[in-house]
């Protein structure tokens, strides 16, 4: 069976329609996992979050970066033995975007082995964005992902326009380069701004639905005194800027509902921005070991733990 969706819509199979209508829900998760305690939660068939996902109507899965704790060495057996963890959790599409503490912070001096951060970007892109990854992921209606940054991608799920960024702590990889050729490790910073920014402008060209959703890994509402970066400014400065900028602008065209959710700091908080724009700071990051349950009803994000199944209310400070 193919089901036509309109002039903005790709055509989807079969599986991928019966996906998008059996629940109205996502999940969403980040900084995870951190401790011995995520991981007997995460774990297959019995842990505490396992189970709750299980019994959680869902359509798919986001991890909004950091898999692994900061103060653990960025290794490909631990980074293999999270991914597998974490893809467990559900049968659904699984969507991951970067966090720094998989590659950005790798190279920190508390950490032994160190490693060149690059190289470790490289190493996770090619470790979570596999054949099987793209399999699922390719389920969700009109999936796609950037050509020259792959882990970017974009889909259509309940009528919202779904958009994941690289935009990572550290200021997105503007600091603390210690093992890097910091001109390469900036270079690089400059071309995913570029990058990001393009892809977050074509969302707006799909103006048929009703709300938007866009996952990144860092709070880039962080409070900092530093300049914006600049093409001449390009480290020690504040590199969020242009996004909170930027995210401010796309609700101002959108017009309906827009939620940005990103982890990186504290376990869990909601704020509204602007009348419009909503920043969700998702379950986890030590304290909270925990995943939300997001819909939207009505015009309204109805955001909820799945451990517990109450409503996630914390605001913002």
């Amino acid at each position: 069976m193919i089901v036509f969706l309109g002039v903005n819509s790709m055509f989807i199979s079969s599986a991928s329609f019966a996906l998008a209508m059996a629940s109205n829900t996502f999940l969403v998760m980040g900084d995870m996992p951190y401790t011995p305690m995520d991981e007997i939660n995460l774990a297959q068939p019995n842990g505490k979050l396992a189970r709750a996902v299980a019994s959680t109507p869902h359509s798919f899965l986001m991890h909004l970066g950091d898999m692994k704790s900061g103060s653990l060495p960025c290794t490909n057996k631990l980074l293999q033995a999270n991914k597998q963890l974490l893809t467990a959790i559900t049968d659904k599409p699984f969507i991951y975007t970067l966090g720094d503490n998989e590659w950005t912070d790798c190279d920190r001096d508390s950490l032994s082995p160190q490693f060149d951060e690059l190289e470790r970007l490289e190493y996770v892109k090619g470790l979570m964005y596999d054949d099987d990854y793209y399999k699922k992921a390719n389920l969700l209606q009109g999936f796609t992902h950037q050509l020259d940054m792959s882990e970017n991608a974009r889909w259509q799920f309940n009528n919202i326009e779904f958009m994941t960024l690289h935009i990572a702590g550290t200021y997105n990889g503007r600091a603390q380069i210690l093992k890097s050729n910091k001109n390469d490790a900036l270079d690089a910073a400059d071309k995913r701004d570029r990058l990001n920014l393009e892809w977050l402008q074509r969302g707006l060209n799909n103006q048929s639905v009703k709300a938007y959703v866009i996952g990144f890994q860092a709070d880039i509402y962080n409070a900092t005194n530093k300049s914006a970066c600049t093409a001449t400014l390009r480290s020690n400065c504040d590199a969020f800027k242009v996004y909170r900028d930027a995210f401010s602008q796309f609700a101002k065209f959108a017009k309906k509902p827009v939620l940005i959710m990103h982890g990186d700091t504290g376990p869990f908080c909601y704020q509204q921005l602007t009348e419009n724009l909503t920043r969700l700071n998702v379950p986890g990051d030590y304290v909270v070991s925990d995943i939300a349950s997001v819909k939207l009803e009505d015009g309204d994000w109805q955001i909820t733990s799945v451990a517990t199944g109450k409503a996630l209310t914390a605001t913002c400070k």
